[in-house]
């Protein structure tokens, strides 16, 4: 009994909740970029978009309802999150050439900026965004 309740008190760590929402969104972004272009037969570029597009919608509206249970203002939180996934893609793309230059692998490059931001997204999301 005392397993159960310990795994229900991390279950409901917007923490915990946030990563899963993170799993859910990768699963999702791949699975529609698999849909677009491996069924479809859609431009990859194309495929590539619309399955991010798909992806953001599910990890926005799952971590506002369920990662931090927000009844805030939904268009406000949606321009903050727009604005951090924007800041994401710059300093993706910035962080994985400078790790590549530096001898990383591109791989592990990008694998290692993901962690960081993911990291940081977290309290973002906690504290400005979902608040």
């Amino acid at each position: 009994m005392q397993l159960t309740a310990s795994i229900g008190r991390v279950a409901r760590h917007s923490g915990v909740r946030f990563a899963i929402v993170g799993g859910a969104s990768l699963v999702v972004d791949a699975g529609s970029l698999y849909v677009f272009h491996g069924l479809l037969g859609v431009w990859l570029p194309a495929a590539t978009t619309l399955a991010y597009a798909v992806a953001f919608v599910v990890n926005f509206g799952m971590n506002r309802l369920w990662a931090f249970g927000s009844s805030s203002t939904m268009g406000r939180q949606l321009w903050r999150y727009l604005a951090l996934v924007l800041v994401n893609l710059g300093v993706t793309v910035w962080l994985v050439q400078s790790l590549t230059d530096l001898g990383l692998p591109y791989l592990v490059a990008k694998v290692v900026t993901a962690v960081g931001l993911a990291i940081a997204n977290y309290g973002i999301s906690r504290k400005w965004i979902f608040v």
